[in-house]
């Protein structure tokens, strides 16, 4: 089993630093990651392998708090790659969320560069979508098989 709760935690060590305009709670987090698994899944010829059944809820009655689980053992190299791929689906939604800002002019005042918070984020995408291909590379229980990532 993949505990899911703890890859969000390592997720949102990697993110929390970014501004963003809503917070993200652990809920979201592990959503993005349940995405990044589907992905893997789809990519490394695995398809009819995964099934929604495999994401697991179970609440603890000590502490009351969710725990959510994969079935599935990801190995650590599969591990990497779900948080890079969440990584870059968290920095994506921040790109999509300052699509609009622009410099702009009115009779009272001048805003410019209402961008400038986020012009490092598409290069950070970039830099994980490489980060993303050298894991892949490395899978190469996969990526032998003719699958491409």
């Amino acid at each position: 089993m993949t505990d899911l709760v703890n890859l969000a935690q390592r997720l949102h060590r990697r993110i929390k630093w970014q501004e963003i305009p809503e917070e993200m709670t652990s809920a979201d987090l592990i959503d993005i990651l349940i995405d990044a698994i589907r992905m893997l899944y789809v990519i490394s010829g695995r398809t009819f392998s995964f099934s929604d059944d495999m994401i697991v809820y179970e609440e603890d009655e000590t502490t009351g708090k969710m725990n959510v689980t994969f079935s599935d053992d990801l190995a650590l190299d599969e591990q990497e790659w779900v948080l890079l791929k969440g990584e870059i689906g968290f920095y994506n939604m921040v790109l999509s969320n300052v699509d609009d800002l622009q410099s702009y002019t009115t009779d009272a005042m001048s805003v410019t560069h209402g961008d400038k918070p986020y012009k490092n984020v598409k290069a950070t995408v970039d830099a994980r979508q490489a980060d993303l291909a050298v894991v892949w590379t490395r899978m190469v229980r996969f990526n032998q098989l003719g699958v491409s990532g």
